[in-house]
């Protein structure tokens, strides 16, 4: 992987450029000036109306950075310790005992060698959630990737009131501390709906909607979940009360997590329903109704055997899906080129250019970071997720030899296995 830095005005031509909602643009330019895109188009048609110095990526690709909108950076050094299980309840019990044979000096290298492989491999928007404050040191330290996005404090307390919550609302950044060129803001997530309740819920998402954080909770995600939810019975009951929460039957939704969200009053356009694995036409018709989204996580699914994403429901009902990782303690990989290939294969209908929307568009928007004129602070000086004016000048060259116009998009979704035909186009840490 290397970088290729920004000059005052340059303007990248490529064989392709996919700007944006999946189109291709053979011989293709973007303009770049003071740290934001000015131009995108047919090559030939930039040259006639700008003038600047030009540097030509040949066969390669010209893409959005891609965003990781949920991973738990925290649990990197879980990998290879867990086994697939067919019970999520037993998966839980699993990780938390290894988790408790982690050595200390094992967490932060782990944290650190999963971040630099994220960027390795064209991240460059994350969603990280975590309770235990390590990847929060991580992302400190001065080769920290310089990545944008949220860090979530998750909060699990399942029989929690509103001023529980409290020890948690003073995480924060400190401007010059995170990270070389990272541009994390913090927020806080629920946990599920099963581990958080409806008054931590609805007090958590106040508090992010007070700060323009957009809220994320794991919803719908195994069958024992729905069991739970729906019957207050099943395994996650008994992981409940093993860990000491007795949960009365008043506490219990009754409903599918989806409606029980809504009954709460927490669904809007700035809320992630994370894996939404379990879902039925009425959760859909909530979703779109409410503008929330949802973010895919297909190879942790997998893994976890609770089930497969539908993404065919989801595209054809206009519901906009990120994709995310979740951890290491539930995936082999970091790599959202890994879970667009899974992706894929899972909804071969789903045209490869929606699910390379949801790596980066839609995962920009997941995250906050994805429109103009939005006043995010000094740290996030322009969106990220397309290639049109305004945006960052920061995105990705994917080298493509011997590929064909008509296959860039399968290249794109299918073909890249690793970081080395990747690129970034303005070295973050000063063109961003």
């Amino acid at each position: 992987m290397k970088d290729v830095p920004c000059h005052p005005l340059c303007i990248h031509r490529a064989e392709w450029i996919v700007p944006g909602d999946g189109i291709v643009i053979s011989d293709g330019a973007v303009v770049t000036f003071g740290g934001k895109i000015v131009a995108a188009g047919a090559a030939k048609a930039i040259r006639l109306s700008y003038h600047g110095k030009t540097i030509d990526h040949g066969a390669s690709v010209l893409i959005p950075p891609l965003v990781n909108a949920h991973c738990h950076l925290e649990l990197s050094p879980l990998k290879w310790r867990l086994s697939p299980s067919s019970s999520f309840s037993s998966w839980v019990n699993s990780l938390v005992e290894a988790r408790s044979r982690i050595s200390p000096d094992e967490w932060l290298p782990a944290v650190m060698s999963a971040a630099k492989g994220l960027f390795e491999e064209g991240v460059l928007g994350i969603g990280d959630v975590g309770n235990l404050g390590i990847a929060s040191r991580a992302m400190e330290k001065k080769d920290f990737p310089p990545f944008s996005g949220i860090f979530y404090r998750e909060i699990i307390k399942p029989r929690g009131e509103p001023e529980d919550i409290k020890p948690f609302e003073t995480g924060r950044f400190p401007k010059g501390k995170n990270g070389a060129g990272a541009a994390i803001s913090f927020g806080l997530s629920s946990h599920a709906v099963y581990s958080a309740s409806s008054q931590v819920i609805i007090r958590t998402k106040a508090w992010d909607r007070e700060r323009r954080i957009p809220f994320q909770i794991h919803t719908a995600e195994s069958p024992e979940e729905m069991e739970f939810v729906v019957s207050g019975t099943g395994p996650i009951l008994d992981l409940l009360e093993e860990r000491g929460h007795c949960i009365t039957r008043e506490e219990i939704p009754g409903c599918s997590p989806v409606r029980y969200l809504y009954r709460l009053g927490v669904l809007d356009s700035d809320t992630v329903c994370v894996h939404a694995v379990h879902v039925d036409e009425g959760d859909l018709e909530i979703l779109k109704r409410t503008g929330a989204s949802v973010c895919l996580c297909p190879r942790s699914n997998l893994f976890l055997d609770v089930g497969i994403p539908q993404v065919e429901r989801f595209a054809a009902a206009g519901i906009p899906f990120a994709l995310g990782t979740d951890s290491l303690a539930s995936n082999d990989t970091l790599s959202i080129f890994a879970e667009m290939s899974s992706l894929a294969s899972l909804a071969p209908t789903v045209p490869p250019g929606c699910i390379l929307t949801a790596a980066t568009e839609h995962g920009a928007r997941a995250i906050g970071l994805s429109e103009i004129g939005v006043d995010a602070g000094e740290n996030h000086p322009a969106p990220m997720g397309r290639l049109d004016p305004g945006f960052r000048a920061t995105f990705l060259a994917i080298r493509a030899d011997g590929i064909r116009d008509g296959e860039v998009l399968e290249y794109l979704v299918h073909g890249v296995t690793g970081p080395d035909p990747v690129s970034w186009i303005c070295d973050p840490l000063r063109g961003a």
